[in-house]
């Protein structure tokens, strides 16, 4: 049965995102889930997900988070399609190269900064006008927040999300719209073979460890439909780390 609250989850279409989708819906929330490209995995994926959900509204919102235009346009064709009230926000849709500072081009930079940091401003801006007192904004984030890893400069895009999170709690606090982030660990998702060849030697290493340290998506999901409760009032402008303890061990 449906909750009668929206959810928008960008990057809906894999791995963390399809999780989250497909947890909220078995909430009874219904769901708003954009994707960037009409040919592909995500655009697939979501589409046997659409015809596979009962009992709860599903629609799809293709668009570009790194192209504000993109962004507006999207939004401009879900309010003509009827669409008011936008309960929560779920901000997961990332892009960024994986190499070395000393490689990174000023397209890099840009495709870095213009998905993960102002292509989420951007969603914030277009859709904030659309939340109710009461809403939520929740911001997936990840490890390389907090340590340093190879070819990884997301992380510290990742960094800024996180700050921008404390940054929204305290300018959205008179809309009593509350903001956190979930800071993941390593998500068994269709990535982590690459990553696994990115890190070897780190995979090698908590694979020796008796810790479990592979996250299941859907225990990302699981924090991400806390975070949006009501259960979760009382967490306000922060990042949850969910990491199954890897970065309590040397």
């Amino acid at each position: 049965m449906s909750k009668e609250q929206t959810v928008f989850i960008t990057g809906a279409g894999r791995g963390i995102g399809m999780a989250i989708a497909e947890t909220l819906a078995a909430d009874g929330y219904d769901l708003i889930l954009n994707y960037r490209k009409e040919q592909g995995k995500s655009a697939a994926n979501l589409q046997r997900f659409v015809a596979s959900t009962r009992n709860v509204n599903v629609r799809l919102a293709r668009g570009d988070i790194s192209e504000p235009r993109d962004i507006q346009e999207m939004m401009k064709k879900l309010r003509a399609d009827g669409v008011e009230r936008i309960d929560h926000l779920v901000l997961n849709a990332a892009s960024a190269p994986f190499k070395h500072f000393m490689e990174m081009t000023r397209n890099d930079w840009k495709l870095l900064f213009n998905t993960n940091l102002s292509g989420n401003v951007t969603c914030v801006q277009e859709i904030v006008p659309l939340m109710p007192k009461g809403s939520t904004i929740c911001a997936i984030s990840s490890l390389g927040s907090r340590r340093v890893l190879a070819k990884y400069p997301l992380g510290i895009a990742k960094s800024a999300l996180e700050n921008l999170v404390s940054y929204l709690e305290v300018e959205l606090y008179d809309r009593d719209i509350r903001v956190n982030g979930v800071c993941a660990g390593i998500v068994d998702t269709d990535m982590a073979p690459f990553l696994q060849e990115l890190w070897p030697q780190m995979h090698q290493r908590y694979e020796n460890q008796p810790r479990r340290w592979l996250l299941e998506p859907r225990e990302v999901a699981d924090i991400a439909a806390f975070l949006i409760s009501p259960r979760s009032r009382a967490l306000r402008g922060t990042s949850i780390v969910a990491d199954l303890g890897m970065l309590l061990e040397a």
